[in-house]
């Protein structure tokens, strides 16, 4: 449990770095809005399109040097170097190879998260899903943290080549406890296959990846292809979570420290979201929590919602709207981590990259949309409306839960005998 949430706190922190310290210092450096925009535009844009290479993580094993393991410690070691060359760049005279070098970062990083999905989905036990994912991102919002807020602090004290350093050495000890502590199970499953030749070996392993991919999603029941549409729709009531999050604050008056310092209360409170989220997930069932946990979400953003259509944002007092915003954090971080043990047991081992990364892509696909439109919904008719609308859509999302369910087993006939297998 502590691994994968130390795993997940390396995604993270880079993240939280680009987005909103590096931000930051680009504009105290004198770059527009719009540059800044592209520039948090590029470090999303690789997320939504991992799956394109995620097959690469279930072909390509590195048995010899640690399996999956290699691809963490490849994925870590580049992340850092292209970091520390992003943040040395001049950002207003080169601010175009900023822009290839975060896409560049981030590819990086959303490799690793399919390694590490990868490695948890064929690791975990059912009973270990949903704390698992309490910790991973628990982790995960304690990097985004310590990358975005822990960083800004230290660049206030020490300077931004403190804060650099700051978050290389975090990453480092996280590359060394994947060294020293992490273990790819399934490289002594497949030692047994090396005497094959390398050709006839890619070409076995190919046409078997396929095979397990279309039985992963169309001959394991019911429940993968529910996923599908359920990974589509919104994750609880999110508007707070996203953009609106950023402009709202803005609008309401908070200074920029203040922005910054509800930030990382915010990220703090999410990661503990994830971790009592994962508990609940496990001591009371996985859907059920879920299910809980979405429709709470609608409450701080019906609450604020209300608020703003009666005194109007900006004569909210200041307590109940920080409230509000960090009541949401955590409620959003327990449903939107044990909602990921629902689309770890819908996926086969065998092409576990692959498949879950379908699921988090079309999950990044479904937040895209809900950001376009609660921005367009919010400029034209305000913010009450986007959040009532959002509230509202989480019916949907309970509609489909009852119909989620684990891959299932088949049983086909072996010499005449009925022989259950796992068909995932």
């Amino acid at each position: 449990m502590y691994a994968f949430g130390i795993m997940y706190l390396s995604e993270g922190i880079p993240y939280g770095f680009a987005t909103t310290a590096m931000a930051m210092h680009m504009r105290m450096q004198g770059l527009s809005i719009e540059q800044i925009g592209a520039f948090v535009a590029a470090v999303l844009l690789p997320w939504g399109f991992k799956w394109a290479w995620a097959p690469l993580i279930d072909i390509v094993k590195f048995n010899r040097f640690g399996g999956r393991k290699a691809w963490l410690l490849i994925c870590t070691v580049m992340m850092c170097i292209t970091l520390i060359t992003m943040a040395v760049v001049d950002f207003v005279t080169h601010f175009q190879l900023i822009i290839w070098m975060v896409i560049l970062n981030n590819i990086f990083g959303a490799t690793q998260d399919v390694a590490i999905d990868s490695l948890a989905v064929s690791t975990l036990k059912d009973n270990e899903r949903a704390r698992a994912n309490g910790f991973m991102f628990g982790g995960q919002y304690t990097g985004i943290a310590m990358g975005g807020g822990g960083a800004i602090f230290v660049s206030s004290v020490w300077g931004f080549d403190a804060s650099l350093m700051f978050v290389a050495a975090v990453l480092l000890a996280v590359l060394l406890f994947v060294i020293f502590f992490i273990k790819d199970p399934e490289v002594q499953k497949t030692e047994q296959h090396h005497q094959l030749g390398a050709l006839t070996r890619f070409l076995s392993t190919f046409r078997q990846f396929f095979r397990n991919l279309y039985t992963g999603f169309m001959e394991s029941g019911s429940g993968p292809k529910v996923g599908i549409l359920f990974a589509l729709l919104p994750v609880g009531a999110m508007a707070l979570a996203y953009a609106i999050l950023s402009t709202i604050q803005v609008d309401y008056g908070l200074s920029e420290r203040q922005i910054s310092q509800l930030s990382f209360a915010q990220a703090i409170v999410a990661a503990a979201g994830c971790l009592t989220g994962g508990f609940l997930g496990h001591r009371f069932g996985v859907k059920r929590m879920t299910a809980l946990f979405y429709f709470l979400t609608i409450i701080p953003a019906i609450y604020l919602a209300a608020q703003i259509q009666l005194v109007g944002l900006a004569n909210i007092p200041i307590n109940h709207f920080l409230a509000a915003i960090l009541t949401h954090g955590f409620l959003f971080g327990m449903a939107y981590a044990v909602r990921i043990a629902i689309f770890m047991g819908m996926t086969k081992p065998a092409v576990a990259a692959t498949q879950f990364t379908a699921y988090m892509a079309l999950s990044n696909i479904a937040i895209s949309i809900g950001n376009l439109w609660q921005g367009a919904v919010a400029e034209r008719f305000g913010y009450s409306l986007a959040l009532y609308l959002d509230a509202a859509l989480i019916i949907v999302a309970l509609s489909v839960m009852p119909f989620l369910k684990n891959r299932e087993k088949k049983v086909k006939s072996v010499d005449g005998e009925l022989v259950l297998v796992q068909s995932g």
